[in-house]
């Protein structure tokens, strides 16, 4: 059996990802398509956001995380990770909801939709400067760096590409947050906000392909030893 405590954050990024890329394809269908039926992308949110908000409450209320021998943040995942996870999938959830019901609207159904959005993705934003802190307190607090007991992420051991990576990710991701709302009104802050947050959910889903690989050997044995 292996000593390990929670470490199940695999799909959880690969959700994140595939909610910023689906929020940029989303809003291009909301500013190009009118009077179009939205209950597909109502129920996609739903469905990240159930399942990104479930697993974050788990891993936020476990508390603490075992740590792993040679690892710089499991203890600390219930903030870093759970924490956000449990707010923006929540915030995703209803999303979702509110898509559902403004698409009942007859009439100037993407105004609707729009205007039920824009207060919602107002707390997003709030929440985003604390991912920018969440980024630069990794990186300050040595957080981010490479295990050398993960398979992948040890190739990057000892220098700053990777920490600098996923602190990127976080304060990416903060700053999307934050230009969120500001690209329901703006078609410049929108052009720029879709193209950074797509860019950023493709490196969230290919950083969740490397831990999908990597966290099946990452579980130490009971002997000590690593797969």
């Amino acid at each position: 059996m292996l000593d390990q405590g929670v470490t199940y954050n695999t799909t959880m990024a690969l959700v994140v990802g595939i909610i910023m890329i689906f929020s940029v394809m989303f809003g291009k269908e909301l500013a190009f398509n009118k009077q179009k039926n939205f209950l597909g992308w109502g129920f996609a949110f739903v469905m990240l956001g159930l399942f990104l908000a479930i697993s974050g409450f788990s891993m936020m209320l476990t508390w603490p995380l075992k740590e792993v021998p040679g690892a710089f943040c499991c203890t600390v995942d219930n903030i870093t990770f759970g924490e956000p996870s449990a707010f923006y999938g929540t915030l995703t959830f209803i999303i979702g909801l509110a898509i559902l019901i403004s698409d009942r609207c007859k009439e100037d159904k993407n105004s609707h939709i729009i205007s039920t959005l824009r207060p919602i993705l107002y707390i997003g934003a709030i929440g985003g400067f604390g991912l920018i802190l969440f980024g630069i307190a990794g990186l300050h607090f040595g957080m981010w760096r490479p295990p050398t007991i993960e398979p992948i992420a040890r190739l990057l051991a000892g220098n700053l590409l990777e920490p600098l990576f996923v602190a990127f990710l976080y304060a990416g991701t903060g700053v999307g947050a934050i230009l969120a709302p500001f690209a329901l009104r703006n078609s410049c802050v929108a052009k720029f906000a879709g193209v950074f947050i797509w860019c950023l959910g493709i490196l969230w889903i290919m950083l969740a392909f490397t831990v999908f690989y990597s966290h099946v050997g990452f579980f130490p044995q009971p002997d000590g030893s690593y797969m």
